[in-house]
């Protein structure tokens, strides 16, 4: 009886667990909506002279109380059968997502209400890339735009951020040229960044705004631009906290990752010895040091870089010219330091203009100095335009590539 009870245990258990095991609430791929990338504007946005108030009204909803403030677009995932999208083929130009809006006042609410539009639950864990405009930020300031995606459960950290000077949802309606998704296509660009000294890609993404608010410091969130279909990420938008105060071009934005050294690599260019010779050197690595410095009541930085890299191109317009002179290299690393010393200081004048410091100041003389700090951090914001900074950089040129 003992050798039978046991077996009828072992079985019952069994059985048991056949039946409680599983996904209790699971839900198949093709009965959700997957939500790539989300866009922001103001409520405004997207109206067109003439639009019937029928066309207006029923794209969002009717609230209780307040003014509408937002409007929000979601890029949704279109799943096609496993031989391609019947109706469009993989050639088609309607791409592989559509693209939902809603006006309102809470983004919660907006997003609540998307659900009227859409025939399955929106799941938000595969958020690439949210794309906010310049009006919706200069309305009420970066927090309250992207609250609900710091609270909610669903919204990863690793999100890509933007801010574009144009509205955002035409962004969303973009098309790339390889038909990927969107989402995906615009969080693939800033992966680019260690590549791309024009692009602020470091320390950009949700989480990192989102411990950099909490910290009360500036922000610096990548430019994204849409002109006649052309989709590019270059500059950088300045927050003084969370309120927007202006953009950094594309050699300010060098300057600042130069100056925070979050350059992998970087391609700059510099006079020959004649004119009309271009010259260019591609970085491989470097060694950045930033110290902050306190003389009495004097503070200043000192900016300590050294570069090495490769002779990536040399152009000589109308003869052939040898690149192994090594008094020719010389001069070449001089020009090219001398270049890197120009762009570190339009873009620290920059942010300095500006009264910006994402440039790691405060931070560098908290925990250097930290009863200085102390004593000046309730003006920082004054002292910061004066703050001087002193650089020295120092350019080896290793390798004169392949061909001479």
């Amino acid at each position: 009886m003992g050798g039978k009870g046991r077996l009828t245990g072992i079985l019952l258990v069994a059985l048991i667990a056949m039946l409680i095991g599983g996904c209790w609430d699971r839900r198949e791929l093709q009965d959700r909506n997957f939500v790539m990338a989300v866009a922001i504007d103001t409520a405004e946005a997207g109206e067109k002279p003439g639009q019937s108030q029928a066309a207006k009204q029923t794209e969002t909803f009717v609230q209780p109380h307040g003014a509408k403030r937002y409007r929000v677009s979601m890029q949704i995932l279109r799943l096609a059968p496993a031989g391609g999208d019947s109706q469009q083929g993989d050639s088609g130009k309607a791409g592989k997502t559509f693209v939902l809006s809603n006006t309102g006042q809470s983004t919660f609410e907006i997003l609540r209400d998307m659900l009227g539009q859409s025939s399955k639950p929106l799941y938000f864990e595969h958020i690439q890339a949210i794309v906010i405009s310049e009006a919706a930020v200069q309305r009420a300031g970066i927090k309250p735009v992207i609250d609900l995606f710091l609270r909610d459960a669903e919204m990863r950290w690793r999100i890509k951020m933007y801010i574009t000077p144009g509205e955002a949802r035409p962004i969303l309606e973009y098309v790339p040229p390889n038909k990927e998704a969107g989402g995906i296509y615009l969080a693939n660009i800033l992966r680019n960044h260690p590549k791309n000294i024009h692009i602020a890609g470091a320390r950009t993404d949700l989480g990192n705004i989102s411990v950099t608010l909490d910290n009360k410091q500036d922000i610096a969130i990548p430019r994204l631009e849409m002109t006649n279909n052309i989709v590019k990420a270059s500059g950088v938008a300045l927050f003084r906290k969370d309120k927007f105060v202006g953009y950094a071009d594309e050699q300010a934005t060098a300057g600042i990752k130069y100056i925070r050294a979050t350059e992998k690599s970087a391609i700059i260019t510099v006079p020959g010895d004649n004119p009309g010779e271009v010259v260019a050197f591609e970085l491989f690595r470097h060694d950045t040091r930033l110290d902050a410095h306190v003389d009495g009541d004097n503070i200043y930085f000192t900016l300590d870089i050294n570069m090495w890299g490769n002779l990536g191109e040399y152009q000589v317009p109308g003869k052939v010219k040898g690149a192994s002179d090594p008094a020719f290299v010389r001069r070449t690393e001089v020009r090219t330091a001398e270049e890197v010393k120009r762009i570190v200081l339009y873009g620290k004048d920059t942010c300095q203009s500006m009264g910006i410091d994402v440039l790691g100041f405060n931070s560098k003389l908290k925990a250097h100095h930290p009863k200085t700090w102390a004593k000046v951090k309730d003006h920082w914001d004054e002292l910061f335009p004066y703050i001087p900074l002193v650089v020295s950089v120092n350019v080896v040129i290793n390798q004169l590539g392949e061909h001479q």
